[in-house]
């Protein structure tokens, strides 16, 4: 609510009315959702009707289908010619057998082959299948089958291009005699899919309606499609997951699919129907209503603009008229709106034009406490600017040092002089000039300060420059590199008597980044007082800091000065070990134009 509350008026009425539309949107896909859902569960009924039937059917078929095959398998003659050795007396069997399979054969439409094999060899066939179901006696020799589905088989040319349907049952000896119960072969019923599933009953009342009966190696038995029997369903994986009105994704189509288990022959029948022929004329109603909202929204737009306009026109005057006052011109204070409109707006031009009454006033006050203050503060700086007058003229103290300079040229004291000479150029630089100068100059002043030092530790020290050109062009806070330098020489090379060097390296980084290295190889600092140094550089910028506050004043100062100038990613690092000597990097950010 918040974030609302900083929206401007017309953006808060856009988003109650795109608030509106997602509303009026969702109550109508809520009832399509209703809707799609009574079609689907009408559909779901039609098709559970629909798969009971063909259960019932298959499930009558294959019962007909076995009643034959236990006939034939308890034949005595079947079962006489399978254990017959003598070949006259088989012979004669074999014309008698095969008139009595042709007459089983005729019991039931679509049996297209009969065949009765034994384990010992012994066969006989209508039309030849015997050659083929061999591997499946032997493999089904060793155990007890009844109305067994086998599976889906090619038999060549004798049965037609489609594959046919191969089912099973041990012929059991039932006669007296020490082959009594023995497994002495196998009967087989070669079938087309016709004689288990009647045709008509997968002309689907349904549009798009796919059903398809399938076996347990995911073979097409018989469908409504065009799909041909015995080819391979790989569409998708069914299992105990598959749910009623499952929708699932085939070939970029959504389709509501149902699945039901087949016991007879251990197989399933599935039934797909496409989910936008299901629902299509649902679609349609839908498009209907969001072409009817489209309309409404058309027609609606023109009050609601006219409205939007009525309330924002006398607001856009009024911030207008606020603006004209923030702009500071004091003739404006004297001017006044007058709004016509709802309640509200003329009740803020009201109080808006009363309070510029009291400004107004108070103005006049201020201007007369201004004008009194101003005096007292214009005594003020006279009695400083008295003060001053009375210090020591800083020019006196440089032209002192020329006059001391000029002495000792006319003395011959070279050293004398080159102090001087150097004290000079760093007193001149500092009083005189912008607070920011380039690289060039701070080093020059550098050099004028070392001079003195070395002069005083009598060269105990080397110093080295390594500067980049464009490192040099660099503008920088005037004496900010003093103050590294003077610890440099004070902290690392006056408490040991060994000569030292220092290094002064300027360089600009990749991005732009000026970077100075000070490092010496004197005295280092200890582990607790650079990490105590480090402490009190990293503390919060707050100004600058007098002498007498801590220690190590001149680098906290020094990385104040940086980060108030650059901004806190500029600054001082500090690097040291005792007895080895200390690295101090000032980094400098580019602001500007940093040229001269």
């Amino acid at each position: 609510m918040a974030f609302l509350r900083k929206l401007s008026i017309r953006s808060q009425l856009f988003i109650l009315a795109a608030s509106t539309i997602i509303v009026i949107l969702v109550i109508i896909f809520h009832t399509y959702s209703m809707m799609s859902g009574m079609i689907t569960r009408s559909h779901e009924e039609y098709v559970k009707q629909t798969v009971s039937e063909i259960k019932k059917n298959v499930a009558s078929n294959h019962d007909v289908i076995y009643r034959i095959m236990q006939d034939i398998s308890y034949n005595p003659d079947v079962q006489d010619y399978l254990v017959e050795t003598d070949k006259l007396i088989r012979y004669d069997r074999f014309t008698k057998l095969n008139k009595y399979l042709n007459s089983q054969k005729e019991l039931k439409e679509g049996i297209q082959d009969i065949i009765i094999s034994g384990n010992n060899g012994t066969w006989i066939d209508l039309y030849g299948g015997n050659r083929y179901v061999v591997p499946l006696r032997v493999s089904l020799s060793s155990r007890k089958v009844n109305g067994y589905y086998a599976g889906m088989q090619q038999f060549g040319a004798l049965y037609g291009r489609d594959e046919k349907l191969i089912f099973a049952t041990s012929i059991t000896y039932s006669q007296q005699g020490e082959l009594f119960n023995r497994n002495i072969g196998t009967a087989f019923f070669i079938v087309d899919a016709s004689a288990l599933v009647s045709e008509q009953e997968y002309s689907s009342k349904e549009t798009g309606t796919q059903i398809y009966l399938l076996d347990r190696s995911r073979k097409i038995i018989a469908s409504n499609s065009q799909a041909r029997t015995g080819s391979d369903f790989k569409e998708m994986k069914l299992g105990s997951e598959m749910q009623s009105n499952q929708i699932v994704q085939l070939n970029d189509r959504s389709y509501v699919v149902e699945a039901e288990p087949l016991a007879d022959i251990e197989g399933t029948i599935l039934s797909m129907a496409p989910e936008n022929e299901l629902l299509r004329e649902l679609l349609d109603i839908r498009k209907q209503e969001l072409i009817i909202l489209g309309i409404a929204l058309l027609v609606l737009a023109v009050p609601f603009m006219f409205i939007i306009n009525n309330i924002l026109r006398p607001l856009k005057k009024l911030i207008f008229f606020i603006m004209t006052i923030r702009r500071g011109d004091l003739l404006k204070y004297k001017k006044r709106i007058a709004l016509h409109g709802y309640m509200e707006i003329s009740i803020v031009a009201t109080e808006l034009n009363s309070m510029l009454d009291e400004i107004d006033l108070l103005t006049q006050r201020l201007l007369e406490t201004n004008t009194r203050l101003y005096g007292i503060e214009l005594e003020k700086k006279k009695s400083e600017l008295a003060f001053l007058r009375s210090q020591i003229n800083p020019h006196f103290l440089y032209n002192t040092l020329e006059a001391i300079t000029g002495i000792a040229v006319v003395e011959k004291q070279e050293r004398i002089k080159a102090m001087t000479r150097s004290l000079s150029s760093i007193f001149r630089y500092s009083i005189k000039g912008a607070s920011e100068v380039p690289l060039s100059e701070e080093i020059r002043m550098i050099e004028s300060y070392i001079r003195i030092q070395q002069i005083r530790f009598a060269d105990r020290f080397a110093v080295h420059y390594e500067l980049a050109a464009e490192a040099l062009a660099y503008r920088v806070p005037k004496m900010i590199l003093q103050p590294l330098v003077e610890n440099a020489v004070y902290h690392g090379f006056e408490p040991t008597l060994r000569e030292g060097e220092l290094w002064i390296r300027g360089f600009v980084a990749d991005d732009g980044t000026l970077v100075i290295r000070i490092e010496d190889n004197g005295m280092g600092i200890p582990r607790d007082r650079l990490e105590e140094v480090r402490g009190m550089v990293a503390a919060p910028v707050s100004g600058l800091q007098e002498p007498s506050e801590q220690k190590s004043i001149g680098l906290v100062n020094v990385n104040n000065r940086i980060q108030l100038m650059f901004g806190s990613e500029c600054g001082l690092r500090i690097e040291s070990a005792e007895g080895e000597g200390t690295k101090v990097e000032l980094t400098i950010k580019e602001r500007g134009e940093q040229h001269a």
